[in-house]
């Protein structure tokens, strides 16, 4: 018997604006045919953006799935043919403003490999100038600078519980070489 999974095709059930709702057909190692649903959500892009040697910038923002505000980093989805390099500089001045002199890539993950098509991109942002794009239309933040040990400290006891935020915190906690 072969022990390898074969990928038998894909078919989209709805676009859903950004997203798309799929359904992904396998033959299992057993020989046994599986279909699983997969939210296509493509490139997540999150900063750590140091406006200093010391401080990061927050964002805080309502998220209607979890029906409150969520401190976060600034971020968010790709466009189509967008890097993620360019992702995480717009998303950088669309939430916080400003435009990194120097992005250094940190890490990549996928958020939910069981059932989410994405792939985030973690980045640290360095050399701030202020450079704001404006907002998407259903985005209304707060903005805050705040000690990146405090940052670091609000990932470990949950004051930051969004995935993209959390891994970036943490692992550029690891990385010292990264930073300023």
């Amino acid at each position: 018997m072969d022990r390898a999974w074969h990928f038998l095709g894909s078919s989209t059930l709805q676009s859903l604006g950004k997203l798309t709702l799929r359904e992904d057909a396998w033959r299992l190692p057993t020989g046994a045919e599986r279909r699983y649903p997969v939210l296509q959500v493509g490139l997540t892009v999150g900063v750590v953006p140091f406006v200093d040697r010391e401080h990061v910038l927050l964002i805080r923002q309502f998220r209607h799935l979890a029906r409150e505000t969520s401190w976060e980093l600034p971020g968010g989805g790709g466009q189509p043919g967008e890097s993620p390099e360019a992702a995480a500089q717009r998303e950088l001045r669309e939430e916080g403003g400003h435009r990194a002199g120097r992005l250094l890539f940190l890490t990549r993950f996928y958020p939910s490999n069981a059932y989410l098509d994405e792939t985030a991109h973690c980045f640290v942002g360095l050399d701030l100038t202020p450079d704001p794009l404006a907002a998407d239309d259903d985005e209304f933040f707060e903005r805050r600078v705040v000690p990146f040990r405090d940052a670091v400290a609000m990932a470990l006891d949950d004051r930051i519980t969004e995935s993209v935020s959390k891994v970036a915190l943490l692992a550029a906690a690891l990385r010292p070489d990264l930073l300023p």
